[in-house]
């Protein structure tokens, strides 16, 4: 993988994920900023099977597409990694419910890029700072949703990490489903997009 251009906090998330996915690995891209991001950092897709879902609103169903994912790629011994935002996480969070005569699968981790609401309205019309007194409630949706709480509910091993932590969690060996939440901050998203097309 090569950068190509200078990262922020959001996109170093997605800088770390793919660093760490190796060939034979499968990676799910959450919709909205997540596959914008890695796309961003100029990630080599080669050897990697990438899967995106993309429903009616964009994020429906993301959670259990990477699990029906993940259990027909481990078919082949490979691993898979979601790169999924909060938003995309929280409105599928009922697809880790997976009843217990069920296969699971023995190796998905989905890394959760948590900056509290719809950081993909930053860069849109909207996430115009002349709007802000109004915008990131109507269109950032802040939710302040306990990420680790709602794994819990559905008995899914989770954690809370640093960005800096990321690369050595995804080398961890693990057995099952886990969630890395990744905390994130948007305010710089519409800088940085605009220094990029400044560039060009």
């Amino acid at each position: 993988m090569s950068v190509f251009v200078d990262v922020t906090p959001d996109d170093a998330v997605a800088a770390a994920v793919a660093d760490a996915v190796r060939p034979g690995d499968q990676l799910v891209l959450g919709a909205s900023n997540p596959v914008r991001d890695i796309a961003l950092v100029g990630f080599n897709t080669a050897d990697v099977k990438v899967r995106s879902n993309r429903g009616v609103a964009g994020i429906d169903g993301t959670v259990s597409t990477a699990i029906g994912a993940a259990l027909a790629h481990e078919r082949g011994g490979g691993r898979t990694v979601a790169l999924i935002g909060d938003l995309t996480f929280v409105h599928d969070s009922s697809g880790l419910l997976i009843g217990p005569t069920e296969p699971t699968p023995r190796n998905l981790t989905i890394v959760v890029s948590n900056d509290n609401g719809g950081g993909i309205f930053e860069l849109l019309e909207q996430g115009d700072p002349r709007f802000s007194d109004v915008s990131s409630r109507i269109f950032g949706t802040p939710h302040d949703v306990d990420v680790g709480a709602l794994c819990r509910a559905y008995h899914v091993e989770s954690r809370q990490i640093e960005t800096g932590q990321l690369a050595d969690a995804l080398d961890e060996d693990f057995d099952g489903m886990r969630v890395l939440e990744v905390k994130a901050d948007r305010s710089s998203l519409r800088a940085l997009h605009a220094s990029i097309r400044a560039a060009l």
